[in-house]
């Protein structure tokens, strides 16, 4: 994969040779979309208890919190494309074992592996994904990558529908375990390595600073900026990415406002095409209007969302807040992620992409836990409307407060 003087892709963005790139962010997709669907099924066919199911995913999430840093740090030692691989063997591994699993205990134990071999390919694609992209292009390269996922998304949850009528649910897993053995074949084969050897060079002028880089450099995490970053990620995290405080609490209160189950499953089938559809415009207006005001965008649409979601008293009002959120999560979660890989520093783009990504980790872990703990004394509408402040003014903040990265 040639690159031009800029770092990105010398063939561009639609070239053959990003074909293999985006071919296997479609692949992690289309295994995600399949697993969203079996996991809890599974989960809950163990004891029949939602507790239960809710566990599996904290231990999914959990690893995910260190594994990112680490993941980082590794492809600045060892070159992107051995860590985007041993994060598919990790997780196709642990869910090939979680076929065979008789019992909860071990099918929980399987997914802390299993998160952390999400964690390793996430940060490793991400880092892989901004060496091939510039400034110039980053906002369409995510964009891409992120309706690549989504179709993916979209259409496994039919496959492994099919897979669960025609076998069993055990055998979802394994058919998952196989789209991550397709994903490895491509990155070893057809995708080239993006780390610049200069990146990590020895030689007797460099030798002090590469033995002071052995310990954690915490320097590039000391500056307004990345405060800034970490404020709007960690209250994207709070919504949107995984399963989310949105995602998981949603159906809960659709069908308190008296929605059927079919509804609930439309309406949330209606967000993801509604951000599936609005992706590759976001990502051309990020790089031409800018990261910032795309991000104070996001987060607006996003507390517009959860309004109406606190406020959801029928069909009409529900499909508003699922569309509006879709379409804020698409712009929010497109520019933080381009805006993350603009400040991370050339030589440390791994450890500096981990850490942010650990950030929204932390977000996603502790959402569902925040609405919930509101939820129980206050109910879920109150809940969602402090969330909804809680965005509002992070957008607000980033409008006042935070810088532009694009050229």
């Amino acid at each position: 994969m040639a690159q031009d003087d800029d770092g990105g892709p010398s063939g561009g963005l639609l070239s053959l040779a990003a074909l293999p790139v985006f071919s296997v962010f479609f692949l992690w997709g289309f295994g995600t979309g399949a697993l969203w669907m079996v996991r809890p099924l599974y989960a809950y066919s163990f004891g029949g208890s939602i507790f239960l199911v809710g566990l599996v995913s904290a231990f999914s999430a959990a690893p995910r919190m260190f594994g990112a840093p680490l993941a980082g740090a590794l492809t600045d030692r060892i070159g992107r494309r051995p860590v985007v691989a041993a994060g598919a063997i990790l997780h196709g591994g642990a869910l090939a074992a979680q076929a065979y699993t008789t019992s909860y205990p071990p099918f929980l134990a399987l997914e802390l592996i299993s998160g952390f071999g999400v964690a390793v390919w996430v940060t490793g694609s991400s880092v892989l994904l901004a060496d091939f992209t510039r400034v110039a292009n980053r906002g369409r390269g995510v964009a891409l990558r992120n309706t690549s996922m989504r179709v993916g998304i979209l259409a496994g949850p039919a496959a492994g529908g099919l897979v669960a009528e025609f076998f069993d649910l055990a055998s979802v897993f394994l058919f998952i375990a196989a789209t991550k053995v397709v994903i490895v074949a491509i990155v070893i084969l057809l995708i080239k390595e993006t780390r610049s050897r200069s990146d990590n060079q020895v030689g007797p002028e460099s030798a002090p600073q590469q033995k002071t880089r052995l310990l954690p450099d915490l320097s590039v995490f000391r500056t307004k900026d990345f405060m800034a970053l970490g404020m709007i990620t960690l209250a994207l995290g709070l919504v949107t990415q995984g399963p989310g405080a949105f995602r998981t609490f949603f159906p809960v209160q659709a069908a308190a406002a008296g929605l059927s189950l079919t509804d609930v499953g439309n309406l949330i089938s209606a967000s993801g095409l509604a951000a599936m559809l609005v992706a590759l415009p976001v990502g051309a207006l990020v790089d031409w209007r800018g990261r910032k005001p795309m991000l104070v965008v996001g987060l607006l649409v996003i507390g517009l969302s959860l309004f109406l979601v606190a406020g959801m008293n029928g069909l009409l009002v529900a499909l508003a807040a699922a569309v509006a959120f879709g379409v804020g999560e698409a712009v929010g979660s497109n520019t933080v992620q381009t805006y993350a890989m603009d400040l991370a520093p050339a030589d440390r783009r791994g450890y500096f992409l981990g850490t942010w990504q650990a950030t929204m980790n932390v977000g996603q872990l502790i959402g569902p836990l925040v609405v919930g703990a509101l939820a129980v004394p206050l109910g879920i509408p109150v809940a969602f409307a402090v969330i909804g402040v809680v965005i509002l003014a992070t957008g607000v903040a980033t409008a006042f407060f935070g810088r532009e990265t694009a050229a």
